[in-house]
């Protein structure tokens, strides 16, 4: 019976930002069914899909709109930990806590995460303060050398990574939108397309990385942000230092904006 199920049964979505790591012997510790995770805790779920008396459960976070939450954690969670992937394996960096750990690496990642903040807090228009805190949580998080977590595995599958509207393409397009430079988040694309022709031994080209954003990110040629992040990739296809690297995109941010408001 449709219409019964549908009045009492409510289908929850929720959003999982805790992290776990791959699970070594050393974690496992004689039990393979063992499962090590971080302190972290707190689990948003859709308000508006429950039926009845939202259960009291501790760390439960019930919200509306949803789609909050949900581009929170795609849009700023994941968005800057790939961010931290590609530039860290970039550096040399093997652990997601050994890239954050970098000057040049934390102040990119800081940068795309505010400006995600901002995208959220204008789209959604929620305070920014609460945001920027947990923003501030998640570099701290990312420092966490107990997850042994690897920009190699935090920066799989760049291809994915690169669909429109998945954690960077949509991310930079989301703050498009919302009247927000992408340009933080563009460094973290040109990381992907550095790593994505890597991994196919394709040569390292400007032309190549265009053609990757026209097929799997559906960007057009010419599009700003596609221009945007091979400005970028350019730096990174050169062998520039990070630093080289950050001061373009803060030079492709301070462009998009106006000298006097």
């Amino acid at each position: 019976d449709h219409p019964a199920f549908e009045r009492r049964i409510g289908l929850v979505e929720t959003s999982i930002g805790r992290m776990v790591p791959i699970q070594t012997l050393d974690m496992q510790d004689g039990d393979p069914l063992r499962v090590c995770v971080e302190r972290y805790g707190f689990l948003p779920v859709d308000k508006a899909a429950f039926k009845g008396e939202i259960p009291d459960i501790p760390r439960l976070v019930p919200f509306e709109p949803f789609a909050y939450y949900i581009k929170r954690k795609l849009y700023l969670h994941n968005m800057a930990h790939a961010i931290c992937a590609y530039l860290g394996t970039y550096a040399a960096q093997t652990l997601i806590s050994e890239a954050i750990d970098q000057a040049e690496i934390r102040l990119m990642v800081q940068r795309a995460m505010l400006s995600g903040a901002r995208a959220l807090a204008r789209v959604y228009q929620m305070p920014l303060e609460p945001l920027l805190e947990h923003s501030d949580d998640l570099l701290r998080r990312f420092g966490n050398a107990a997850l042994k977590d690897t920009c190699d595995r935090v920066g799989a599958d760049p291809k994915r990574k690169l669909m429109p509207e998945d954690r960077l393409v949509g991310a930079a397009l989301f703050c498009q939108q919302a009247g927000v430079s992408p340009a933080w988040i563009a460094v973290g694309i040109a990381g992907a397309l550095y790593r994505l022709l890597g991994e196919q031994s394709q040569m390292q080209s400007a032309d190549r990385a265009r053609q990757a954003l026209e097929e799997i990110a559906q960007r057009p040629s010419g599009d700003p942000l596609s221009e945007m992040a091979i400005r970028l990739y350019e730096q990174l296809a050169g062998g520039r230092p990070l630093a080289d690297l950050r001061r373009l995109a803060a030079k492709l941010e301070a462009d998009g904006a106006p000298e006097i408001v």
